[in-house]
């Protein structure tokens, strides 16, 4: 069985709409559709994987991976996308396990998290990103630019999940494969790390 989400568009009402459905998904207790898998185009390592709540797939709410094949234990995002259509999505919480480049949350967020500096691993929460000024519908299309630092930080794959699992309450995620690395290839540097582009979405 498969239960669907209605795509709310715009502001205020809509986005107030969207922050009840995806809080009330992180709060329930979820279950993987099928084991993980990696899929490897080129060192890009991606995967995507449905989720269960009480025995009904959540349509439209998914689990993405990413991982560079040529950055062992590095550079890995996992992910909680929303989709709001055919080939439209956003991240509506997110890790970030030993990122290549660092993380400022500028001037967003709550003071003490504001211009903050994380060169480690750091969780984009769905609450801190709704409730900034420019709404949730913006800051999901923004990447969620507000992060926290995951103190202390894991020391290791599965710590790591371990992490994740608990926070986003899919206890089978502690299950997830490490991703194909290939520890005999030179590490990438600067952009490379993100798949060539300096900055951008995590996508």
């Amino acid at each position: 069985m498969v239960r669907s989400v209605r795509s709310p568009e715009g502001t205020g009402d809509a986005d107030r709409a969207l922050l009840a459905r995806l809080t009330a998904f992180l709060a329930a207790e979820k279950v993987l559709t099928a084991p993980i898998a990696w899929t490897d185009t080129n060192g890009d390592l991606r995967f995507t994987a449905s989720l269960d709540i009480d025995g009904v797939t959540e349509e439209g709410l998914l689990l993405f991976g990413r991982a560079i094949a040529a950055l062992p234990d590095r550079e890995v995002i996992l992910g909680l996308r929303w989709t709001r259509g055919p080939a439209r999505f956003d991240h509506f919480d997110r890790f970030n396990w030993r990122p290549m480049d660092a993380h400022n949350n500028k001037g967003l967020g709550p003071a003490d998290l504001r211009f903050r500096l994380f060169d480690g691993t750091h969780r984009h929460p769905l609450a801190l990103n709704a409730a900034l000024d420019m709404g949730l519908s913006q800051a999901m299309a923004d990447n969620l630019p507000v992060a926290v630092p995951v103190l202390p930080e894991p020391a290791g794959w599965e710590a790591f999940l371990a992490i994740a699992a608990e926070q986003w309450r899919i206890h089978d995620l502690v299950h997830t494969p490490h991703p194909p690395w290939q520890y005999g290839l030179l590490p990438l540097t600067g952009g490379e790390g993100r798949g060539g582009r300096k900055r951008g979405r995590d996508t």
